[in-house]
Parts: structure tokens; C-alpha cells; sequence
């Protein structure tokens, strides 16, 4: 008896008991359908029929409209509104100059419910990335009263609410019925898949009963195990994360890192790449400087930056006493950017550690691009997503940093190299490598000029390349024969 047969054996079982369960308590916690994985799990052979070479060729030709549309300053199609979108019914038009490629993406991201914009990074809106896009939202609560919204021209969103667990699928799998199947087939080429659960699952289901292919997109590294405490049933879902991935031929990540974990894991025969990504750095390199912060603050001759809101959550408790070490010195002073119900707490940090004088706290914002480019060094000792686009405005403006280590920053900056890490909520770390830069002029030169030069390199400036390399990231799983999607799953 073979390991693979035993796997799959164990997992009908895992999930027919499961299902068990849930008739009997009622339990709303999350499962699948028994029923699904059987279907999943039935052979075929799915090939692509595309013609790759034809759609490059007109996929060349869309881009350089769009290049010519851009330099003309043609005006996006406009969004209809919600009163104008028909509800209740299967909707199966859309005009295109070209091939077109109609996806669906599967996702528990409320976001993409803002009727102004739809985007999965935050800066490209989908109706404008692709030529015909279904989104299927899941979340949990009582049915939305209307489900299907034409929010675009070419962009329908579908609205899924039920109980947690086995009706929300359900429900998922009657929705996707209803609104994509018609009686020439499924109206969808490629389907998307936002996460590695319930999502996931639910795309592998619908590529076995309509014939298409599906892309996994793994947004958070669930090969740390620890992440998966923050679910339920945690052994459960760290089962499934297992079971989905193993079942796609294409996957996409959010980090290089992360990918190549994955491709370990996964092998070769699996196509995982990391999801390109875009930022304005250009623009922030070119910003006019109005003041040069050593000139309003002529008591420092040293002066390390923070910036992000005070809340009562906030690190900068950490930068205070991180700092205290290096502000022995007078000349030395830490510029704390930012407002909130935590600013008295940290006026009172700093006059308890003797150091009130050497704080200075700036609540505005304004012109932060001139204290980034005039600032001795950045220290970033936060990791939300502010921090985040923090550390990259902060590298397109040549500043030294000193960062608290995330996977994304590892994955974009070298430390030592481009940036200076230290291990999150470390404040004796955070000091030593402070140190480092006060002390040498030379590190302080280097890390600034390489931080600009891993920017430059590493993201797209391009806002009509990054949207054409994003779209054929995700399209290239059309190209992809789903050979071990169709065998395995």
C-alpha cells in the first residue's frame, strides 16, 4: 500500500468524521465537504487548449495601446453604480479589443467589498489589471440582501454570508452555480484562490467540476507553525493548509523567501514565483527638501527618526530606551514624528530616564520627506503595515535604518548590507546596531546608498509595467498543464 494512497485514505476519513460531528453537535466551526473531497480527488487529465504564442502576441499589442492611451491621458472607463447593477441574475457580458481572459478570485478579504476600488496590494484597482473579473467574497453572518453588485464594467463581485464551517462552503458552491455556470459551460478561464483554507479548497473543488485551472495565492508563511494558533482548531487548519497546497501547480507568494520555502517543500514540478510588487520610490527620491532638520534643531549633531502614530500600542516606548544608551551624549537627539493618546505617557518615559531634553516630538507629519532625507538615521521599531511602507519611503530617500526584522523586510533589504536588522521587541539589539551607525560615518554612507540602489532594483516604478507583469503572473497559470492538480487532488 502506497504512502500516497494511505494519505488519501487518511484524509476521507479525516473529513467524512469531521462532517460526523458536525451533524450531530451543530458545531459551527470550519470543515469541507466530504462530498468535495471526493470529487476533488477524482482523476482527470486537464490540459490547457490556449494558444500561448497567439496571446502573447496580442497581449503585446494591448500593452502598447495602453502605453499610447496613457500618453493621450485617456480616462478610465467609469464605474456604475450599485443602483444600476442587476441583481439576482447570471451576467455573461463584456467587450474587449482583445483575447480576453475572464478570472474569478475566491477571498474572506472584506476589503475587496468597497464599492470604489477592488485591489489585492492595495494600489492596482483589478478592473483595470484584467478584462473580465468575478470576485466571490465569504464571510460569515446573515445573507446580504443584494449578493451580486456590478461594481464595474467588467468587475462583479458576489456576496457570501452564512454560518461558519460547512454552510458557508455550501453556500460558496450554490453562488459560484448560480452566477458562472450557463448551458455552453463555466463562464470563468482561470480561478484564483486568495488563501490556502477554505478558499483554497473551494477553488480546487470548482477546478475539478469545471475543467479550469486555479492559482493559489499564500500571503502569510504558514510554514511557521505558530501562526496557526491564532485559529479555532488549529491542528485542523495546519491539516488543510497541507492538503491545498500540495494539490495546486501554481502557487504565488508574497516574499522571495517565502517562495523558496515552498518550492522546497513542494518540488520543482510546481510553479511558485513571487508576486511582483510596485512602489512610487522614484517620486520620493525626487521630492524637494524644504529644511534641513539639523538646521532647526542646531542642539543635535546626531539625529535619529522615528515616525508612526502614538497610540497606546505603539513601540515607541522601545526607541525611547533603545536611544537612552546612544543620548549619553548631549549632542545626540531622537525625533519622535507622530500623534496620539500615548503622548504623554512618552514625554513622561523620557523625562523618567533623565532624557526630556534630548526628545523632541513633532506631531505633523508634513514634510516628512525632508526629515527622512536629512535625519542621521531611521528607526523603524515597528512591523504593521505603516512601518512597513515606512522602511521603503525611508530606503527611496537614502536614510540609514535600523529596522526591526519582519520576513518582508528580510526579503527586500540584506542586513549589514542595505539595512541594519534587529530581532522584534529587542531593545538591547535595537541599541547595539544604533551604535553602529552613530559611531561610523562610513557604515552610515553605505547603508543609505544601498537601500536606494535594493529599491531601484527590487520594485516596480512602472505603473503600466507592474500592471502588465502582476497580470501575467497570475495568468500564467493558464499555461500550466494541471497534470498533478488532476491526479492528486
Amino acid at each position: 500500500m502506497s504512502k500516497n494512497y494511505k494519505r488519501d485514505l487518511l484524509g476521507r476519513v479525516f473529513f467524512f468524521v469531521i462532517n460526523l460531528i458536525i451533524i450531530y453537535t451543530q458545531r459551527e466551526f470550519f470543515c469541507c465537504n466530504f462530498n468535495g473531497i471526493l470529487l476533488a480527488m477524482k482523476p482527470s487529465s486537464y490540459l490547457s487548449n490556449s494558444d500561448a504564442s497567439e496571446r502573447q502576441q496580442k497581449t503585446l499589442e494591448y500593452i502598447l495601446e495602453e502605453a499610447a492611451q496613457a500618453k493621450k491621458g485617456v480616462v478610465a472607463v467609469p464605474k456604475v453604480s450599485i443602483a444600476e447593477a442587476r441583481k439576482g441574475e447570471a451576467f455573461y457580458e463584456v467587450a474587449s479589443q482583445r483575447e480576453t481572459t475572464r478570472l474569478l478570485f475566491i477571498s474572506e478579504d472584506t476589503s475587496l467589498l468597497n464599492q470604489t476600488t477592488q485591489s489585492l496590494d492595495g494600489y492596482l484597482n483589478l478592473s483595470n489589471v484584467f478584462d473580465e473579473v468575478h470576485i466571490v467574497v465569504l464571510q460569515v453572518g446573515l445573507p446580504s440582501r443584494n449578493p451580486v453588485l456590478r461594481v464595474a464594467p467588467n468587475v462583479w463581485l458576489y456576496i457570501v454570508s452564512s454560518k461558519a464551517g460547512l454552510p458557508l462552503f455550501k453556500a460558496a458552491k450554490e453562488m459560484i452555480t448560480q452566477q458562472l455556470e450557463f448551458a455552453d459551460g463555466f463562464r470563468v478561464d482561470l480561478i484564483v484562490a486568495r488563501d490556502p483554507f477554505l478558499c483554497g479548497y473551494l477553488a480546487l473543488w470548482a477546478s475539478r467540476k469545471y475543467g479550469r485551472p486555479a492559482q493559489l495565492h499564500v500571503l502569510e508563511d504558514f510554514t511557521q507553525k505558530k501562526l496557526f494558533k491564532k485559529f479555532t482548531y488549529p491542528r485542523l487548519m495546519s491539516f488543510l493548509y497541507r492538503y491545498v497546497c500540495k494539490r495546486f501547480t501554481s502557487i504565488r507568494t508574497t516574499t522571495d523567501a517565502l517562495t523558496e520555502k515552498l518550492q522546497r517543500r513542494l518540488g520543482e514540478g510546481v510553479d511558485i514565483s513571487t508576486l511582483p510588487r510596485f512602489h512610487n520610490f522614484a517620486a520620493i527620491a525626487e521630492t524637494e527638501v524644504y529644511f534641513n532638520i539639523k538646521q532647526k534643531y542646531t542642539q543635535f549633531s546626531f539625529i535619529v527618526l522615528y515616525v508612526g502614530e502614538l497610540h497606546y500600542g505603539t513601540k515607541a516606548f522601545q526607541a525611547i530606551d533603545a536611544a537612552r544608551n546612544l543620548m549619553r551624549s548631549p549632542k545626540v537627539g531622537l525625533v519622535i514624528m507622530g500623534d496620539g493618546e500615548a503622548s504623554s505617557e512618552l514625554q513622561k518615559r523620557a523625562s523618567i530616564l533623565g532624557v526630556a531634553q534630548q526628545v523632541v516630538f513633532e506631531k505633523s507629519m508634513e514634510n516628512l520627506y525632508s526629515y527622512l532625507k536629512s535625519a542621521d538615521v531611521l528607526l523603524v521599531t515597528d512591523t504593521d503595515d505603516f512601518s512597513d511602507e515606512l522602511t521603503i519611503k525611508g530606503a527611496a530617500a537614502g536614510i540609514p535604518m535600523v529596522i526591526a526584522a519582519t520576513a518582508q523586510r528580510k526579503d527586500l533589504f540584506t542586513n549589514g548590507e542595505s539595512a541594519l536588522f534587529f530581532q522584534d521587541n529587542n531593545i538591547i539589539d535595537m541599541s547595539d546596531q544604533m551604535k553602529k551607525v552613530l559611531n561610523d560615518l562610513g557604515v552610515r554612507e553605505t547603508l543609505g546608498h544601498n537601500a536606494k540602489q535594493t529599491v531601484e532594483q527590487k520594485l516596480h516604478e512602472d505603473p503600466l509595467m507592474y500592471q502588465v507583469a502582476y497580470r501575467d503572473s497570475v495568468e500564467a497559470a493558464l499555461f500550466i498543464g494541471d497534470s498533478k492538480q488532476a491526479s492528486t487532488a
